[in-house]
């Protein structure tokens, strides 16, 4: 029987924050702070610098099993132009990278503040994300300012506990603060390789939510796929069934 579920950030609860405006907004705040030092660069090799640190970022990411923080990352694009910013300089950008989440808040996915009371009712629920440049503590503010923090017993940010998904710890670590096993817990994520294999690999069950993020779709090993948040509850109820772990709603 299911006793737990554990949810993704981006893209399962709220629209990732990788948009265009976002984009815009880290390159002229940088502009603005390399020309005020009269050290300036263009825009396309602030946009090319920003690509190159974000590139490390996930090859971190992918291969130690960790998020680099905005400060670490923003250094290597600082080294990439080539320029040494004093320390408050570092930090006034580190600040506006990681609280632009708040000041240019994402989206709700449709359906997660209808569902996620029905399932608090029933399930022990925790959120289990990994962190670009909005750290822990903006995510959950996000949460506050929607009223969804309250549904959650446990919330695992990367950059807070040191490991990222799909290292198989960071699912037993949260099922341990929930006090479930993994047989009894079910992850929801849209990910192949942290969300929906990690889990796997924790001996969880796993839901592949493809409403904001398909790109896996057609390499998922979820237990089920679903296109809309609504689709949950039943899903978990078919998945919670005694002997019955088959893979349901495939588009």
């Amino acid at each position: 029987m299911l006793k737990a579920v554990t949810l993704d950030f981006w893209d399962t609860l709220f629209i990732s924050d990788d948009d265009p405006e976002h984009k815009r907004c880290h390159v002229q705040l940088l502009a603005e702070e390399l020309g005020a030092l009269g050290k300036p660069r263009s825009e396309a090799a602030i946009r090319d610098a920003l690509r190159a640190a974000y590139s490390w970022f996930d090859e971190v990411w992918c291969n130690k099993y960790r998020t680099p923080s905005a400060l670490e990352t923003l250094e290597v694009a600082f080294a990439t132009l080539g320029v040494s910013p004093p320390d408050k300089v570092v930090a006034r950008a580190v600040d506006f990278f990681e609280r632009l989440a708040l000041d240019l808040p994402p989206k709700v996915v449709p359906g997660v503040s209808l569902v996620l009371p029905q399932l608090a009712a029933r399930y022990k629920l925790a959120i289990i994300a990994d962190t670009g440049y909005a750290p822990g503590s903006v995510l959950r503010e996000l949460l506050l300012r929607r009223d969804l923090l309250q549904f959650f017993g446990s919330t695992y940010f990367s950059n807070e506990r040191g490991r990222s998904k799909p290292d198989p710890r960071v699912f037993r670590c949260v099922l341990a603060e929930l006090g479930v096993r993994p047989s009894e817990a079910v992850h929801v994520g849209d990910s192949q390789r942290t969300d929906i294999a990690g889990a796997q690999a924790a001996g969880m069950l796993a839901v592949n939510f493809l409403g904001a993020n398909d790109s896996d779709a057609a390499v998922s090993t979820g237990d089920a796929l679903i296109r809309r948040f609504e689709e949950l509850p039943l899903v978990l109820e078919s998945l919670g069934a005694p002997g019955d772990s088959r893979p349901v709603s495939r588009p």
